[in-house]
């Protein structure tokens, strides 16, 4: 386990989430502030699936439109493997119920984000090739 590679995954996690929540706010309501927004609850999740779980998907799905395609999929499925039972505890670490109803799942998955998740994961697959 290389600390600097979950440090660095960790962050960039945090950051594009800003830069998306800050740009959509932007879209969606003419909000000039860019003011985006996260959970530090995020780093950890960032730094381990940025670190490992996209190697994993790639060993396991080597065709590159099906591993595109595929990962909205993976993102939410750890969603609802973490949302669901922080969720229980009164911890949401994210919450799509601002969202019209039949646009997420108890407000732990959001189906309007599955475009965004593959993009999310062809950004990630195109910094690890800097960044290994």
């Amino acid at each position: 386990m290389d600390i600097n590679q979950l440090i660095f995954w960790g962050m960039f996690g945090l950051t594009v989430e800003l830069f998306f929540t800050a740009i959509t706010e932007l879209i969606t309501k003419k909000n000039l502030n860019l003011m985006g927004h996260s959970s530090i609850w995020m780093f950890p999740i960032y730094a381990f699936g940025l670190s490992y779980g996209f190697d994993l998907i790639k060993l396991i799905i080597p065709n590159d439109f099906l591993r595109y395609f595929s990962y909205p999929f993976w993102i939410w499925a750890v969603e609802i493997i973490i949302g669901y039972p922080t969720s229980k505890l009164g911890v949401r670490i994210w919450d799509y119920r601002y969202l019209p109803h039949k646009k997420h799942w108890k407000g732990i998955i959001s189906y309007v984000h599955f475009p965004a998740w593959i993009f999310f994961g062809i950004l990630v697959e195109m910094v690890k090739k800097f960044v290994n």
